[in-house]
């Protein structure tokens, strides 16, 4: 007696393009500004962008502010912490 099995393979041939195109997509992000590579460090581009002034996230701030209280605890890095709306 002799039993064969068929697998569905893990990873379809769509899902596989789709990983590659990811893995293309953040290949041409620059590491700095998360932008488009080329267009970025271009020596056209010098001078040719500008930064509007920064927004606060009112949630970071809430955090930060409990995280300050707990900075002499001992492993604060290893307290998880959440943010919610009240």
């Amino acid at each position: 007696m002799r039993s064969v099995t068929t697998r569905e393979p893990e990873w379809s041939d769509e899902d596989v393009a789709w990983l590659l195109a990811l893995a293309e997509y953040r290949d041409r992000r620059c590491p700095s500004c998360g932008g488009d590579l080329e267009e970025c460090t271009a020596p056209e581009a010098e001078g040719g962008f500008e930064v509007p002034p920064p927004m606060r996230c009112h949630a970071k701030t809430a955090l930060e502010i409990a995280q300050a209280e707990y900075t002499d605890t001992p492993q604060p890095g290893a307290l998880l912490w959440r943010v919610k709306r009240r």
